[in-house]
């Protein structure tokens, strides 16, 4: 496919045409002339886009909160999903193989997307950059709202979830005390070096409390 059909599709027309090429291509069909660097920097452009915009639209929200969104705005899967909405596979420079595996090449969509951006921002500047990253993430803020609305272990799943990261396990156990019987439930996160500990009147509800405090020790650690 032509190069200014992806140009058309993004909004933003390339003045140096090897930063577009660049970009769009895989190290599997290039290893001196690839998208690595770019994807390096553009990174970083889109964590900062996405923080910006957190920041004065979700004023409500605390810090720990707002990585929380972030990192699920920036994961991988939701980067790929943003590339394959404006057909990034179709315009990828890669090896056979590895465009044959579907699997790997949504994988590498969200890299490709980082690259662009980094490309854009070089070619440009922070504001054209940050005017692309938000057009084609289009970031429904209101839909983040509504997420304050989940329970503690749904926040916590969804969030390790946005890092391609194992969903929690919780150890419950039933005590019983002057006759009333109460469960403690453990949760721990050693990839991040957080645990949790809750307590309550039935297994959900000492779950929740869990996972709550991990969430709490993520805020402080700034995850």
């Amino acid at each position: 496919m032509s190069l200014v059909e992806l140009e058309n599709s993004i909004g933003y027309k390339f003045k140096n045409k090897k930063l577009l090429d660049e970009a769009i291509t895989h190290k599997s069909i290039n290893s001196d002339f690839n998208n690595e660097r770019l994807e390096f920097l553009g990174d970083s452009v889109i964590s900062l886009v996405v923080s910006e915009a957190l920041h004065f639209e979700e004023s409500s929200l605390d810090e720990g909160k707002l990585s929380i969104y972030r990192s699920r705005i920036v994961s991988r899967s939701s980067l790929s999903k943003a590339g394959l909405k404006i057909k990034l596979d179709k315009y990828l420079h890669a090896g056979s193989a590895l465009k044959n595996n579907q699997n790997l090449t949504e994988t590498i969509i969200g890299n490709t997307l980082e690259a662009l951006i980094g490309a854009i921002f070089l070619d440009s500047d922070f504001l054209k950059a940050k005017e692309i990253t938000l057009s084609i993430l289009d970031i429904d803020f209101s839909k983040l709202l509504l997420e304050e609305q989940k329970d503690s272990k749904t926040l916590l799943q969804e969030f390790l979830q946005s890092l391609d990261e194992d969903l929690p396990e919780y150890v419950t156990t039933e005590k019983k005390q002057n006759g009333e019987i109460y469960f403690i439930s453990k949760v721990t996160l050693p990839i991040h070096g957080v645990f949790g500990e809750g307590q309550g009147k039935s297994k959900k509800l000492a779950e929740q409390e869990a996972a709550s405090n991990v969430l709490i020790m993520l805020n402080k650690d700034g995850k």
